[in-house]
């Protein structure tokens, strides 16, 4: 494997990881972002106010993102078995 084909499958792998946690980041940081509009309106300052609704979020973003996720994933993965045959 030469020095070129090396970085091109790193940096296909950096860039597929951004795509996958883009999703979830996106999510929790609007969630976010609203429950600080909330609280500095409101005025009031609980840590657990901006904690949970980030965490049920995330964890929504995961539920309605996951398939798409996985099939990203398990495409970027075949590809690369795929590619890693002719390196060989």
């Amino acid at each position: 494997m030469q020095f070129d084909q090396a970085h091109q499958l790193i940096a296909a792998m950096l860039w597929e990881g951004l795509l996958l946690s883009l999703p979830v980041l996106v999510v929790a940081m609007v969630v976010g972002l609203l429950i600080s509009i909330v609280q500095v309106v409101t005025q009031v300052q609980d840590m657990s106010l901006s904690f949970v609704p980030k965490l049920v979020a995330t964890v929504i973003a995961l539920i309605v993102f996951g398939p798409w996720m996985l099939r990203t994933l398990l495409s970027y993965a075949t590809k690369l078995i795929l590619s890693a045959g002719r390196y060989v």
